[in-house]
């Protein structure tokens, strides 16, 4: 059966969240590799950023599972495995199917599918580990490997340095102290483990080195995450370069144990981009660029992470 909107209010604001976009590189040259050439939708989009579909629907499955449809036939993700959604996921899928549903064929770019994009890639992972298929994992990357990659952002986390107090007439550093501090005393207490901060003030420019017990405690919370859960703190960390970020965001979207929300988190994200334009100006096509980047990447990964 066709599946009607839910929740419209939600949905609504979600959608105003993230519908600003940065402009994307244009496709240069003839992509050769097997994932960008599958007779797939999301590849033919990106080839022709033509609209070449006159319907969209969200039908439920005899699982009672989502899928969303393109005159009829079941958007693939980029290995060709079909987009469905889990029924508990039922917010992620009607925001899905409004992706598909905006875009118009005047107007098509490749990063105005977000959701899609996030939601394949929880696919294609979690299809190539169940296959142990060597091919597609080398595309998409093991779990393993993910985690490996995410714990050393943990070295150099964003919400782990501390500025000069000198700098921007002492406020990013007050700012830090309010915002940072207690945020890094309530991972401790998750993790049982004490984290390792650099003070520029103090530490200068040498590099900063989690204990290897911290370490292997994040690593287990790491490893207990689903493939949903994985693919959203990875795109949170790799955008705002915090992994207590992209943890932050798990505990307020899947554990519901956090009350930091979406913009409190992409806040504290960019907290110098923040003190940079108050000091110096907004940098077109910079600054406002980052600061939406990351709100919107935040609140996409909110809405993949968030299960009924």
């Amino acid at each position: 059966m066709i599946v009607g909107f839910r929740s419209l209010t939600l949905v609504r604001n979600t959608i105003r969240t993230f519908a600003t976009a940065s402009t994307s590189s244009p496709i240069i040259g003839k992509d050769q590799t097997l994932e960008n050439n599958l007779p797939t939708e999301s590849n033919k989009l990106s080839k022709t950023l033509q609209k070449f579909w006159e319907n969209v629907k969200l039908i439920q499955n005899s699982n009672n599972d989502y899928e969303l449809q393109l005159d009829s036939k079941t958007v693939r993700t980029p290995l060709g495995n079909k987009l469905i959604i889990p029924q508990s996921r039922s917010i992620l899928a009607h925001l899905l199917y409004h992706e598909w549903a905006s875009l118009h064929s005047s107007n098509i770019k490749t990063h105005s599918l977000p959701l899609t994009s996030l939601t394949s890639r929880v696919i294609d992972l979690e299809q190539a580990e169940k296959n142990n298929n060597e091919e597609e994992l080398l595309k998409v990357g093991k779990k393993s490997d993910i985690i490996d990659q995410l714990l050393r952002y943990l070295d150099t986390d964003t919400l782990l340095i501390f500025s000069p107090k000198h700098e921007y007439e002492g406020e990013l550093r007050k700012a830090q102290e309010e915002l940072y501090r207690p945020v890094i005393s309530d991972i401790e207490k998750f993790i049982g483990e004490k984290l390792t901060y650099l003070d520029s003030e103090t530490d200068g420019l040498r590099g900063n080195k989690q204990e290897l017990s911290t370490s292997l405690a994040v690593r287990e919370f790491l490893n207990s995450l689903n493939y949903f859960e994985l693919v959203a703190l990875e795109k949170v960390t790799l955008t705002s370069k915090s992994l207590i970020c992209g943890i932050l965001l798990i505990q307020n979207k899947s554990l519901k144990i956090s009350d930091l929300n979406l913009e409190e988190i992409a806040k504290l994200a960019t907290l110098e981009i923040i003190y940079q334009t108050e000091k110096w100006g907004e940098v077109e096509d910079t600054h406002d660029v980052d600061y939406q980047d990351i709100r919107r990447h935040i609140n996409s990964c909110g809405i993949l992470a968030f299960q009924e």
